[in-house]
């Protein structure tokens, strides 16, 4: 087989993918990374992320329905229109505009990280899920990195406490060039691995199938114990947004050099990770383990961390705070530690968001059972957003805030501890549409050409498999049914 780099292959997939999110909710990420989206004010923008959150946890659950009808470019397309308005809302400020923007962006941002989760969770081989996902996170927070890049530059000489326009417009284009990346994405028929083995099988549903999928997954104890780690995945992201770094303790240009290296952190952490859960000759089960266990040392040295730093201020001490007073780059003597810890709160998401996404893709191959778990995990994830985002709103205080944070991340863990007990060794999962275990070669006749006829639900279809089997005196043949594996394989003994 060629290079992984051919176009055709799932890596190379997964980059234009990263390349994508680089542009969409990488820019997102950048802008919103600078704490109240910019503006001095975080009111609007907690209210506004509320709604996002509100309509992204709906919308994630519906998602995945709608990605197994209507195909993963069509859906990040859509869902990249609205991450465009959401941005474009902020020239004008006006707080029904942006608040409605942001309930619409909920919508998009689950059209397009359901076709995200999808894609990431059923193309990589087995081998190869958390290294290929460590990829996608590098490239798509390569986005969120340059993004804070932006205001940096743009804002280095401001001495006001919000953004200029120009920034904003700046955004805005970089997302209209992700529209067109989206065009470069294959078909999943067409997405062919290395070892020989198509990423998906095509299996016909309706809406009514998909209504009782979703529903089941409220009835699958392994969704049900990692619910506290998904809901507290884009939780910690209102305090480290909106109180670390935007709740006016930081100058405008600080707030900016903060979110690149928070960004930038999560390259190394999502590699870091991707490569301790690939980890050869070590069983599936004991990788589970081992980052849990990397979380929990994670959890409780850098909250730790966190707690001593939030000792140092509060709601009343801020507010006293003049521009001048601010923390700002050109001291480093004060600067040396915030900033080390913002950094590692970058970090920490990356490797939680690694670990959630591996363990995804550790319960299933199939691409449609993917993207309703990734439609599952959004939707409980902004749940805890949206709920975080109203906590800030009612101005509790940033150090129960702080404890809300370290106590939920250290359930997460502790909830999740059955779960990776049960992972299977094989990457087989019941009712897949694939069997990855099976290593054979489909003929260019046997799929991603129009003139193939695609079978009906339920019906059998033999393919034809090339090379030979374990003699070399007879070719093998797999009978494969669709709406999950049915098969039989021929060779001579």
């Amino acid at each position: 087989m060629a290079s992984s780099l051919r176009y055709t292959s799932p890596l190379a997939q997964v980059a234009i993918l990263g390349l994508v999110c680089f542009c969409f909710p990488g820019m997102f990420n950048a802008i919103n990374g600078l704490g109240a989206a910019g503006k001095s004010d975080p009111t609007i923008t907690d209210n506004a992320n509320t709604a996002l959150a509100v309509t992204f946890a709906v919308c994630s659950l519906l998602a995945g329905a709608i990605f197994n009808v209507l195909g993963h470019r069509a859906m990040l397309i859509l869902g990249g229109f609205t991450y465009i308005l959401y941005i474009g809302s902020y020239l004008s400020y006006n707080a029904v505009f942006v608040i409605t923007a942001g309930a619409l962006l909920g919508v998009g941002a689950g059209f397009l990280w359901a076709a995200q989760g999808a894609i990431m969770c059923s193309y990589p081989e087995e081998g190869n899920k958390g290294k290929y996902f460590g990829i996608f996170w590098s490239i798509f927070n390569c986005g969120a990195t340059l993004g804070s890049l932006i205001p940096l530059v743009i804002e280095w000489h401001n001495t006001e406490s919000h953004v200029s326009i120009r920034t904003y417009i700046v955004f805005m284009v970089i997302m209209a060039i992700g529209s067109l990346l989206v065009l470069l994405l294959l078909r999943p028929t067409q997405v062919i691995r290395d070892d020989g083995t198509p990423v998906a099988v095509y299996k016909y549903s309706s809406w009514t199938t998909e209504g009782i999928e979703i529903a089941k997954l409220f009835a699958d104890w392994r969704m049900l114990c990692l619910i506290p780690m998904f809901f507290t995945s884009n939780w910690f992201y209102t305090y480290q947004f909106s109180v670390v770094n935007g709740g006016g303790l930081f100058t405008t240009r600080t707030r900016a050099l903060n979110g690149t290296l928070y960004w930038s952190s999560q390259i190394l952490g999502s590699n870091l990770m991707g490569n301790l859960l690939d980890l050869k000759h070590v069983s599936r089960k004991i990788r589970a383990f081992l980052g849990l266990g990397v979380l929990m040392v994670a959890v409780m040295a850098i909250w730790g961390g966190g707690f001593a730093f939030q000792r140092t201020f509060n709601r009343t001490s801020i507010r006293a705070l003049a521009e001048a007073d601010k923390i700002d780059l050109a001291n480093s003597k004060r600067y040396a530690g915030p900033v080390t810890l913002y950094a590692l709160y970058g970090l920490f998401d990356a490797i939680w968001q690694t670990y959630c996404y591996w363990m995804l893709g550790a319960l299933s191959n199939d691409t449609q059972k993917a993207a309703r778990f990734a439609g599952f995990y959004k939707a409980i994830q902004n749940a805890g957003a949206a709920s975080a985002g109203q906590v800030d709103a009612k101005k509790v205080s940033f150090m129960t805030e702080l404890l809300l944070n370290w106590l939920f991340c250290f359930l997460g863990v502790v909830c999740a501890i059955p779960v990776a007990w049960s992972v299977q060794n094989t990457g087989k999962s019941v009712g897949d549409d694939l069997n990855p275990d099976k290593s054979f070669s489909l003929s260019k006749a046997a799929y991603g050409h129009e003139s193939v006829t695609k079978p009906a639900v339920g019906q059998t279809t033999t393919l034809d498999v090339e090379g030979k089997g374990e003699t070399g005196d007879k070719p093998e043949t797999t009978t494969t049914q669709i709406l999950g594996w049915s098969e039989t394989s021929e060779e001579q003994v």
